[in-house]
Parts: structure tokens; sequence; C-alpha cells
């Protein structure tokens, strides 16, 4: 279990250390081979906040970088599509930002369809990719599944999709996760101590409480077949806003993300006597769930299709990652304001940016693969994903793959880089 003021510590510890200059524009609140930048070694000065059009036009370009090796140069003709459009599984959040810094701070926000576009950073652009599109997802897309979003629209390349979701809809939707955007899942389920004694996973079915959470989440189906919660206690009214949880005093038990809601409920959000407080959490680890969260999802029949870009473009997918970890700022701050602009619920600020980043690193959520790559997949780890997953939805009735090496592939992230 994780205990609420772990956030609080990283927040200062942030503000302190990670990303020292960010902390005095706090805002208020309202998933061949390529040309694969070396990932930069020196932190680039902090930005000014991004512009009220979602774009920081004075932000600082990220560090310069030099090809990985001689034979790290782009094909001599265009392999991949010229827009690559990437579609995510929620509003534009930290968990994204690799993806966002394909364009980097100076794209463009549409308020109508929810997309940020632009053209691609030079240092990605391999494979004749000229444009990159990232649309938000969750309740941008009326909570269409991305697994649904890939099979319906040919324009998404990339959809981000939790490695538990890629084996739960493998026979339906079938995709195949060909590289990480984060080591580790933040995703996790919360509660307020002084109304619910838990200590451990099987203490939130003695509650009795109403759990709140997005419809069809694997790692509920997994809570309900272990015990912990039971399936009268299952609530999938969840939609991502505060609002149910400010209206009861937070007398439930709620999904939400490490990285993002512990620190709002704790720091920004009024919800208990007129002010914010303490909560404490499981993430999906701590429950027996050791994912990856929102991989890089193909849809599974266009692999052959599209393997002479993946091979090329993944690689200089995730150095976008990695330059985007190891200088954070302009880019999170863009995040802020695409959400402004964007309008909605969902807004971010400068001091949750960097609590969310501090936890990351905190739990290795941020850290390479095994291999050292900042890309792959462990075979070990995703066969026992799914070894736990499985007898759960054989006793649901649920179809999945036989076999788990049909919904990734390590292939693409062959020569891919490092943090």
């Amino acid at each position: 279990m994780k205990h609420s003021t772990t956030t609080k510590a990283l927040a200062l510890a942030a503000c302190l250390g990670l990303v020292v200059a960010a902390c005095g524009d706090d805002e208020e609140e309202g998933g061949g081979t390529a040309t694969a930048s070396e990932s930069a070694t020196e932190t680039a000065s902090a930005s000014e906040p991004a512009s009220e059009t979602a774009s920081a036009t004075e932000a600082p370009t990220a560090s310069a970088t030099e090809p990985a090796t001689e034979t790290a140069s782009a094909p001599s003709e265009p392999v991949c599509p010229s827009n690559i459009v990437i579609q995510t599984d929620w509003w534009p959040e930290i968990e994204h930002g690799g993806s966002y810094n394909l364009i980097g701070p100076d794209g463009t926000a549409d308020a109508e369809t929810f997309v940020y576009s632009g053209p691609i950073q030079p240092q990605y652009a391999v494979g004749g990719v000229e444009t990159v599109e990232v649309r938000a997802g969750g309740d941008a897309v009326s909570f269409t599944p991305v697994s649904s979003l890939l099979q319906t629209d040919d324009d998404i390349i990339f959809g981000y999709i939790n490695m538990s979701d890629v084996i739960k809809d493998s026979a339906t939707a079938p995709s195949v996760a060909v590289a990480k955007t984060l080591e580790g899942d933040p995703q996790m389920i919360m509660w307020d101590p002084t109304q619910l004694d838990i200590t451990e996973p099987a203490d939130m079915a003695a509650t009795g409480a109403q759990v709140l959470h997005f419809d069809g989440v694997a790692y509920i189906d997994y809570m309900i077949a272990q015990g912990y919660i039971t399936a009268d206690q299952s609530n999938p009214s969840y939609g991502g806003a505060p609002t149910e949880w400010i209206a009861q005093g937070g007398n439930f038990i709620q999904q939400g993300f490490a990285s993002n809601e512990v620190y709002k409920y704790e720091n920004e959000i009024e919800w208990k006597d007129g002010a914010p407080a303490d909560v404490e959490y499981f993430t999906v680890k701590d429950l027996g769930i050791d994912n990856y969260a929102a991989t890089m999802a193909v849809r599974a029949d266009r692999i052959e299709e599209l393997t002479p870009c993946l091979e090329v473009f993944v690689p200089a997918m995730q150095q976008a990652w990695i330059d985007y970890l190891a200088d954070p700022v302009a880019m999170t701050d863009a995040l802020i304001a695409i959400n402004d602009t964007y309008d909605t619920y969902w807004k971010i600020s400068a001091p949750l940016n960097e609590a969310g980043l501090a936890v990351l690193a905190e739990e290795a959520m941020d850290a390479n693969s095994p291999d050292g790559t900042y890309c792959s997949f462990d075979e070990g780890r995703v066969q026992g994903l799914y070894d736990a997953l499985k007898p759960v939805y054989d006793a649901d009735g649920v179809a999945i793959t036989e076999d788990v090496t049909t919904v990734y592939t390590n292939q693409f992230c062959a020569g891919a880089p490092g943090r």
C-alpha cells in the first residue's frame, strides 16, 4: 500500500530538484533502422508556460542530438504514412508526454476535435513521416475503447492500450503491442483512510463500499476473481471527473492514477470539509497485476503492411519518449495549455506534473526495459500477466488468445535507444 503523504514529499522534491525552473510558474487547476538520436545528456533551461493557443512559442528546443550510429539514417524512400495518427486513451497528461513530444510544444490544439497536431520534429522524422496527430481518448471519444477505434479507423496507426486490455480484446479486437510507453502502470485504487479501514487488498471487500471505475477495466475483473471486491461493489459508472467523490465526501473506493489523482485530491480538489485531504491507494501492481500501461499497439492485421514503417519509426518514437523524460518542462507546460484549449473538466497544473513525474521516477515506471532499450516487453512478465488474467476470462466466458506471444512483439525494438 502506498501512503498518501508520499506524493506531497515527491512534489516538494520535484520543486527542489527535478524541474526547479517550473516551480515558479505554477498554474491553477480548472497510455533499415531509424534516425534514433541519443538521449539528451544535459537538461535544457526551463520554458515559459505554453501560450493560450496551446503552443509555447518561445519554448526552448530539445537538447541537440546526434545519430546513434552511422547506419541510423532515414530510408531513401518513404515507407511510412506521411501523417502518423496516435489515438490515446485519455485527455492530455504526462503519461502521454512522449507521444506529444514527437510534435513538441509548438503544435496546434483543436478544441472541436480534441486533436493536437503539427509537423514532426526533425530529429524524429524518419520513413517519410511529415506530420503527427495525437488524439485525446476517454470521454473525448465517448469512451469508445481504443481497440475498437483501431478496428474502424484506418488512419490510426498507434493506439494506447494497456497490455491487460490487449489480452482481454485479443479475440474480438486483436492488436499487437509494438512498444511500451511506460515500464510500469500508475493505475490505482484509492480511498479515504478516515472512512474505510483498508490495509491489504482483501479488506476492500469487507468494507462493502462501492468501487467506482470505468466500464470494462481488466484489473477490476481480476479484483473480483481474487475476492478483493465483490461483484456487487463494482460500479462502472465512473467518468473521470471528481464530481461524485466531492458530492459524497469520498465515502467509496475509486480508480485513478497514482501519478495524477492522488496529488489532485490531496492538494487541489476541495472534497472534505471544504478542503483537499489525504487518500491512500494500491497500485495495480500492489494488487497482483504487473501490467504495462498504455502500450503502443497496432491493429493485428496491419502489422505486415506496416512492418517497413515500424522498423524505422518505432526507435525514433521511443527516442521522443527518452528526450521528453530527460527534459519534460516545455512539453508538460504545453500539455497544460492544450487542456485549457480543449476547455473540459480535465485540467492539469505545473505542480501536479512535477509530482506525477516524481511518482513515475520513484516507482521506476519510467525505467528502461531489461534489455536496456526504452521499448521492449519482458517475455516472462507478459506471460505472468496472461497467466493471471486467463482464468478470470475463462470463468467469465470471455474468449482470448491461447498464445500470449500473438499480442506483443519486440521485433521493432531492435536498435531502439535506452535512457
